[in-house]
This record gives structure tokens, sequence and C-alpha cells, in this order.
């Protein structure tokens, strides 16, 4: 017991460290827009003098609407926590209480792995002890939630208690003695504290909502399984009391007043999820939403989950056993019809379901965030972890001698990705080399381009400000119209360097010629050299092993998902006119 306990501490390390590691990545310049965006509610914000007062989203100076934010979609809670913890470190200004939300986030995520741990040896035989280790390692080292848990925002708050909500969950259906009366107290103890989980979840992100069919499909085993309707009533209801109860004292400004007795939507709130709804529409100029347009459904997400969000060969593994236990239920179903065993079983189907029912769901929407499929990773962990246990068995019977040989091999192969993705946090980000190298090379007064909907660049460093230079935004994202481009031709008149300071729009733009004619050729042509600048610099941070100095090779990642490279890793380009355009 002792030999275990010490290793799951080593792996809550390993995965505090993958987390941690890097924390002030963008060096204080605040480049991830989300994260910006929140610290400046966040300081906006101030704690309220009472209880109620808080809980009045009329007057409550924790209410983003009352603060000067009339358009907020996020949910509140890590911000409160924040807050809170950053006013009594004395620290809640602008320039430190993000900081403050990246430990957060990592915390979080980390009890996430100790979450997926606690799962899988809630339903995992106890003759595979090993199996609840490696499924806490195996999402430990998964690449998405370390990156994600480097940014101050909400997912990784959403994750822990959807994942919490779901331990609940297998705990009341688990609950032995068919629900006995000596057990039903736990019961409706356990169903409650489902509703509490799941309604932080609610209140980290309305989007947990998408997590009901789950829970939904959760008690109607448990219905089948007790065959009691009244006892089934009882815990559906202490599930929604405090659901309820838990969305509402953490995200107040989501309802029109204070009375918990009127559960009446704020319309403004309503207003601002059907916006957000509207802004992600194909046949619109929203420019984040341009990347999407033309991308695959389900191709595109699943070819960004595997080769980046997982990496190789963990990506390739996560298919494997959901192939396997798709065929494993499919065989259970047709061969045992009248002897599937719920306890056990469902805790599997649930599994499966959440993970194919979120990745279809969001695979065929317009909008295809790397982070919106965040949530089956650590599902994806457990049924891998099952899937190699399997996998190993065979090895072990067939190969008994080359056993310990794989297993090493195994584990330093799939150490190499989270390992090499860490390389982008041991050294400066991209933009802040890149403004360096500006203030180094071009010469006070030069008119200088940025891309409108991105940051530009020179960032402000220490003693030196972009104020150096004359700045010229290109509203490149403009639909391609006669007069878009009569401004921009003069601007590009009179302009001495083009910097691009991610790919945000020459990606986007780039593959777009029938949306924008000239602005995909305008791109094409400058990366090909054609146009009347040269590419002086280019700044790029790809994952490399081994992380440092001296990399053996890397993994250039310019073609994932915007998300995964803009925010911490961006490619910049500065181009130098060569002669003036007649």
């Amino acid at each position: 017991m002792k030999n275990l306990k010490t290793k799951v501490l080593i792996i809550l390390l390993l995965a505090f460290i993958f987390r941690l590691y890097g924390l002030n990545w963008d060096q204080g310049q605040h480049l991830h827009p989300d994260e910006r965006f929140l610290t400046m509610v966040l300081t906006s914000m101030k704690i309220p003098q009472s209880l109620g007062d808080y809980l009045d989203p009329k007057i409550s100076t924790m209410n983003p609407y009352n603060v000067g934010y009339g358009f907020f979609v996020y949910g509140t809670f890590p911000l409160n926590l924040t807050k809170v913890l950053g006013v009594l470190a004395d620290n809640d200004n602008y320039g430190n209480i993000h900081l403050i939300g990246r430990i957060l986030s990592a915390l979080f995520d980390v009890g996430t792995v100790y979450l997926v741990y606690l799962i899988s040896k809630k339903i995992i035989h106890p003759q595979q002890p090993t199996v609840p280790l490696l499924a806490a390692f195996l999402y430990s080292i998964m690449v998405l939630p370390i990156q994600l848990s480097h940014f101050f925002t909400v997912d990784t708050f959403l994750n822990f208690f959807l994942v919490l909500s779901f331990y609940f969950l297998i705990s009341l259906l688990l609950t032995k003695s068919d629900f006995a009366e000596t057990k039903r107290g736990r019961s409706f103890l356990t169903a409650s504290f489902l509703g509490f989980s799941f309604g932080l979840a609610l209140a980290c992100k309305i989007s947990a909502a998408l997590f009901l069919p789950v829970i939904g499909l959760g008690f109607l085993f448990i219905l089948l399984k007790s065959k009691k309707i009244i006892f089934f009533a009882l815990c559906a209801l202490c599930f929604g009391l405090c659901a309820y109860g838990a969305f509402r004292f953490n995200q107040p400004q989501a309802f029109v007043d204070n009375n918990f007795f009127r559960p009446i939507p704020n319309p403004k709130f309503v207003n601002n999820l059907k916006e957000l709804n509207v802004s992600a529409d194909p046949n619109g100029w929203y420019p984040p939403a341009i990347q999407w347009i033309g991308t695959k459904p389900i191709i595109f997400p699943l070819k960004n989950m595997v080769l980046w969000g997982l990496g190789l060969p963990l990506g390739i593994i996560s298919l494997g056993a959901i192939v396997f236990f798709i065929n494993l239920l499919i065989q259970s179903i047709i061969k045992k019809r009248t002897k599937f065993r719920l306890p056990l079983s469902t805790s599997y189907l649930l599994m499966l379901f959440w993970i194919i029912f979120l990745f279809i769901y969001q695979g065929v929407q317009f909008g295809k965030v790397s982070r919106y499929f965040y949530p089956i990773y650590p599902f994806l962990a457990i049924l891998s972890a099952l899937f190699l246990s399997n996998i190993s068995t065979c090895i072990k019977k067939t190969f008994p001698h080359k056993f310990l040989i794989f297993n090493f091999s195994f584990f330093i192969l799939i150490l190499v990705y989270p390992l090499s993705f860490l390389n982008i946090y041991t050294k400066p980000i991209t933009r802040v080399t890149a403004s360096e190298w500006i203030y180094q090379n071009i010469l006070p007064g030069s008119i200088l381009s940025y891309e409108h909907w991105d940051d530009g660049l020179p960032l402000g460093l220490k003693g030196k400000s972009s104020s150096l230079y004359q700045l010229e935004e290109l509203a490149l994202f403009a639909p391609d119209t006669e007069e878009k481009w009569k401004i921009i031709n003069r601007q590009l008149a009179k302009i001495d360097y083009l910097v691009l300071s991610s790919n945000r729009l020459w990606g986007s733009i780039g593959r777009l010629p029938q949306k924008y004619p000239v602005s995909a050729k305008f791109y094409q042509d400058l990366l090909a050299g054609k146009l009347n600048f040269e590419k002086i610099a280019e700044f790029t941070s790809y994952p490399c092993f081994p992380p440092g100095k001296y990399n053996l090779f890397c993994f250039p990642d310019q073609s994932a998902d915007e998300s995964f490279t803009v925010y911490d890793h961006p490619k910049v380009m500065i181009f130098k006119r060569r002669a003036k355009i007649n």
C-alpha cells in the first residue's frame, strides 16, 4: 500500500511539473486573447461587501455585466475563485493575477489526474492493480491538457468538475446491496455530491450541459437496477436541487434576480449565448471563425487530436482502445443479452457513450477548436490503459523474456512527444524574440504593418516601446472589395516592413481563394517571394526533443488547429521592402 501511494505521488508530481513548467510563458505580455479578456474582467471586479450583494446580479461587483463587460459567456466560478485568492495574496493587479489563474488551472488539471486514478481504481478489477496507475500516467502526459493548464481559461476547471461528476455517478451506480434501505442515505448523499459537482461544472462553462445525457443514461441504469421509482425520483431530486443551487450560487449573473425560488435566466446572458452561435457562421465574416471554413467534419478534429492533442503513438493507442471497446461491447450485447452486468459494464458504456457523443457532436460543428474535445481526454486515458493492459498480457505470454524491454521502450516512446512539447516553454515566446530583433535591427521611425485581429509587433519590452515606429493596420480579414484594396495598396506603398506575428491570417485566408480571391493571392505571392517584400527574419518554436538548446529533431506543427500554435508558439515572419511600389 505504501509503495502504491508513492507511485501515485510520483505521477502527480510528474503531472505538476509538466503543467507548471514555464508558467510565465509569455513573459507577462498577456498573449492569450481569452486569458487577456478574463484578466481584464478580473481586475475590474471587486469583492462585494456582503453575501447578499454578491448574490444580487443587479448590484454585484463580481458580475461582469456590472463592471463594463456587456458580453460575457464564460463561467464565473474560475474568476470568483481567482479573484478571492488574488485579493487574499494582495496580488490581484493586471500584471500578476493571471499567474494565479494559471497556477489554479494547473492544479485543477493535476486534480483531474488523481480523479482518473480513482475512477480507474473503482471500476477496474483488483487483479489489474497497475491499470489505474497507467491511466493516471497517460493522462498526465497528454499534450493538450498540459498546454491548457498553462492558460488561465475555464477549460481545466470545467474538465475537473465533469470528471468529478462522473466519479460520483459511477459511485452511485456501484452502490452495493442493490440500493438496500441501509444504503439509501449514502445514495442520496452521493446524488447530492453529483449535483454539486455538475452545478460547478456549469458555473465554469455552460457547455457542461452536454454532459447531461451521460448523467441521464446513468440515472436510467439506476432505475433499471433498483426498480424503485420513488428511490429513483428522490435521487434525481437530490441531484437536480444541488446542481441548481451550486450553479446559482457560483454564477448569479445568469439569472434575473437574487430570488433562488425564481429560476428565470438573465435575458442578457441568453442573448450573449445566441450571439456566440451566430458568430460561428460559415457564411459570415467573423475573423476568428474564418479558420474553420472548408475544414472537414470529424476528419479535421480527429487528425488534430491524434497528431497534436495526444501525439503519436498515444493517439494511435487511443484510437485502438476505442475500436477495441466498441467491439467488446458489441460482442457482449450479442452473446449475453440477458446477462449484461450493469454495475461494472455501465461504467465502460458511459465512458464510450461520452467519448463518441461529444466527439461526433463537436466534430460536425462549424467551429472545431481542439479544446472543445478536451473533456474526453481523461476517459481516453482510462480506456487506453485498459487496452494497453490487454496488449501487455498478450506480449508477456508470447514473449516473456522480452517483456521488460517492451515496457521500457514503450514508456520512453510515449514520453518523447510531451517532453518535446515542453521545448516551447524553455525559451521566450517567438513574439518576444521577434520584438527584440525589431528593436535591434529596424531603425526607429520605420513604418511597420500589423494585421487586424492579431497582436501587432513589436511588443512593449523593458525600456522600449512600439511608439518608436509608425504602425499601419492591414484590415485583411475584411471582405475583398475594390475599396478595401485601394486602402491596402496605399498602405503597402509606404510600409517599410510587413510583420506577420502568427499564421492567424495567412494560414486561413491563404487557403480560401473562393472567399478571398485577392487577399489569398496576396499572401501566396508574399510567401513565394513574388512581391516587393523579401523575408528577412523568421522565428519559430516547435516541439523538439530533447527540450532545450540541443535538439535532435522537431515536430513542425503549423498544420495543426490554429488555437494549438497561435497562443504560445506562433510562427513570426518579417518582410522588408525591396523597392517602392510604382
